[in-house]
């Protein structure tokens, strides 16, 4: 008889690179297990906070880095954040080259601010596939999150393009960052602004959603059949101690379970009296709450957009910078929520849109129909068949060599 052998391949090697930020961490965790799960082995390369969800994904993390991050991090202004990221992607690229100079990727995988991401691959001639945790940049796209008409007249350009002289990447700062490498945009097509100017490199396959109660716990819906509201403004935007006030002053008038999260700046402490039907915390499990809410107040950032969407939940947009006013203007567009800028925002107001888009027949219908539009994205397998396709990726199969008697 001869000894049945079984040799194991070696395996695809995709590494994600990513910035530090929870709205774009999380819309890839479940990609990274898709692919996993499919067969490739998975580096990926962020700050040191988010290595627990990294691994919990299945993916091996490989800690980059972190310029301390000063107004910047928080400003509303976009090109300050611009600035900020291309000081990340100076300290994070070097890691990289060093990291993989021996064990190079078949792909790169990016989020549209990781530029370290796209520049690895442009320097290495590697498949470079960018991950859009928000709208794809549509033509005029400078206008409406930059406030200007190209990117040269940013005040970090001088910065940006010495960050790609100096890699040896021979191209302006518009065509780096508009390059047509394949676009993985975790929005639906129906969502998307201009959708219809977009280029098939674009693969709009809305939000992969997967577990994160090893990282973030769980919730659970209280059992009094009280209709549920959240309310949130995200991880970045949270120093607002004066609007969780005031929604904690609209919930005790609302007859609802309402959970509010004030993230890490506000002490729960200094709003006052909780009444019995309201519970404040500095993050919650946001799937778990929406799974079961009536209603969002939400900042409008595109994560929290799109989890909303895929449980079907009417929002009531309270922006606080470019782009979330650009996601509230789009919901209120499509009959989704509605746009309270945040100066208008007390408790009545909040009160009274709460009661308008939990109420409103016209919203319900609007957001049941994008809910299934979201849902028919694929989310995960679909990106993860972008990527299988894009990077040409060979999929281990066990090589076996049949018993013989």
């Amino acid at each position: 008889m001869i000894q049945e052998l079984s040799v194991e391949p070696a395996r695809p090697h995709v590494v994600v690179v990513n910035v530090p930020e929870h709205g774009h961490v999380n819309p890839t965790l479940a990609v990274v297990t898709e692919l996993v799960r499919r067969g490739c082995r998975v580096s990926y390369a962020v700050a040191q906070q988010f290595a627990p969800q990294v691994r919990a994904a299945g993916a091996m993390p490989v800690i980059v880095p972190v310029p301390e991050r000063a107004a910047g991090a928080s400003s509303e202004d976009l090109c300050d954040g611009v600035d900020v990221f291309v000081g990340e992607a100076e300290a994070a690229l070097p890691v990289l080259e060093a990291a993989f100079a021996d064990d190079r990727p078949d792909a790169v995988l990016y989020d549209l601010e990781a530029f370290a991401g796209k520049a690895l691959a442009r320097k290495w001639g590697l498949p470079g596939i960018e991950l859009s945790p928000t709208h794809a940049l549509f033509p005029g796209w400078e206008r409406a999150f930059l406030g200007l008409n190209d990117l040269s007249e940013m005040p970090c350009a001088p910065h940006f393009q010495r960050f790609l002289d100096d890699n040896g990447l021979d191209c302006t700062i518009g065509d780096f960052v508009q390059r047509s490498d394949a676009k993985v945009v975790f929005v639906p097509r129906t969502f998307q602004v201009h959708a219809d100017l977009m280029g098939p490199e674009h693969s709009f396959v809305g939000p992969a959603l997967g577990d994160r109660s090893s990282f973030q716990g769980s919730w659970r819906a209280p059992v009094d059949g009280r209709p549920v509201l959240l309310v949130s403004l995200g991880s970045v935007f949270t120093d607002q101690p004066e609007f969780f006030r005031q929604c904690l002053e609209a919930a005790s008038r609302l007859d609802w379970h309402t959970v509010i999260a004030v993230g890490r700046h506000v002490d729960p402490a200094t709003l006052g009296t909780l009444p019995a039907h309201v519970e404040v915390h500095a993050s919650v499990p946001q799937l778990d709450v929406l799974a079961a809410a009536s209603a969002f107040v939400t900042h409008a950032g595109m994560g929290s957009v799109l989890e909303a969407l895929h449980f079907g939940v009417p929002m009531v947009a309270v922006p606080q910078m470019a782009e979330q006013r650009v996601n509230a203007r789009r919901l209120e567009q499509l009959g989704l929520g509605v746009y309270l800028p945040r100066e208008q925002a007390d408790a009545s107001a909040l009160l009274s849109a709460v009661r308008q888009v939990s109420g409103d027949p016209r919203v319900a219908a609007a957001v049941s129909a994008m809910r299934e539009d979201v849902r028919a994205c694929g989310g995960a397998a679909a990106a993860a068949d972008v990527v299988e396709a894009v990077a040409g990726l060979k999929l281990p199969a066990t090589a076996r060599l049949a018993t013989v008697h």
